[in-house]
């Protein structure tokens, strides 16, 4: 091998060393770990200040404190309304929020409401601002729209009673400067079965209790005079007539179709049948639909509906 030909072998040799080092892959650079993000369920063990004398701490979204009086029954307590937590956007800044409905009580019959912004900072979730909202209000829907919390409620109307609100009213709430402050108050309408149109109610519970699993949920659209809908194995439809604002009347339910279902789901659509037959009146707990019967023991028989 000539001096010529070794020397061009070992330039060859060189530049694919050069070459094999230039094509190795790059190490990755480490990512930084993901921001902590808020979750509704981060909102349920939230730290609230502004609802009583001083800041407590949900837990599955409930504070009771100690007796007022020592010895006493009577205990302060605040709640959140879980339905009607709504993430978004409110302050302008890059980052979510999230506002929630809740209520508090002395340990009287009285429960009065609060709407709270909450934001995740170090890992803990507290409220940032809180705005009262009012007395025994019934909420009927809310909703999140150009950073503002937008909500229609049933309230008192002047010079009624607390205890039975039917006045129809649609709020706003905006942050501004730190502040939770109320944008919109306007009387839209009154309590009546009319609310409930257009929309298919879907069955939660039953006198309080949660359906069984697996089954499918018995439904309800209220409307041109009539309840129809889905009892749990076949098809019903019944007339429905509001007597006066929050009470109402329903015919005997029969369910149509000879469908035939066993276990649960039978069960299930025999005790709504039942319950819608005995329905008297309705009302809203958090946004959703509740229909009351006669009282069983210390409680009113009931149905609750979501949207």
């Amino acid at each position: 091998m000539t001096a010529a030909l070794r020397s061009a072998m070992l330039v060859l040799v060189l530049l694919g060393g050069c070459a094999g080092k230039e094509s190795a892959p790059a190490t990755a650079a480490a990512l930084p770990p993901a921001a902590p993000v808020l979750t509704r369920d981060l909102v349920l063990d939230a730290q609230v200040t502004g609802v009583l004398e001083g800041p407590v701490t949900l837990q599955a979204g409930r504070y009771t404190g100690p007796p007022a009086v020592a010895g006493g029954a009577s205990r302060p307590s605040v709640e959140l309304w879980q339905p009607t937590v709504l993430l978004g956007e409110l302050d302008g800044v890059p980052g979510n929020e999230a506002a929630a409905l809740l209520s508090s009580s002395s340990g009287g019959t009285g429960d009065f409401v609060y709407l709270a912004v909450f934001a995740l900072h170090e890992g803990v979730v507290r409220s940032i601002a809180v705005a009262p909202v009012g007395d025994r209000v019934r909420l009927f829907r809310a909703w999140l729209e150009r950073e503002r919390i937008h909500m229609d409620v049933i309230e008192p109307a002047p010079g009624e009673p607390a205890c039975c609100p039917t006045q129809l009213t649609r709020k706003a709430f905006a942050l501004q400067a730190g502040a939770l402050q109320q944008v919109e108050n306007t009387a839209v309408g009154s309590l009546s079965i009319n609310l409930l149109a257009a929309t298919d109610w879907m069955l939660i519970e039953l006198d309080g209790q949660p359906l069984p699993q697996g089954v499918l949920p018995p439904t309800a659209l209220i409307q041109y005079g009539k309840i129809a809908g889905f009892a749990g194995c076949n098809r019903y439809s019944v007339p429905v007539t509001e007597p006066e604002p929050g009470s109402i009347r329903v015919g005997e339910v029969v369910p149509s179709g000879d469908k035939a279902c066993g276990g649960a789901a039978a069960s299930l659509e025999a005790q709504f049948v039942e319950h819608l037959s005995q329905v008297q009146s309705y009302g809203f707990v958090a946004g959703r639909l509740v229909l009351y019967g006669p009282m069983q023991g210390a409680a009113p028989r009931k149905l609750t509906f979501t949207r």
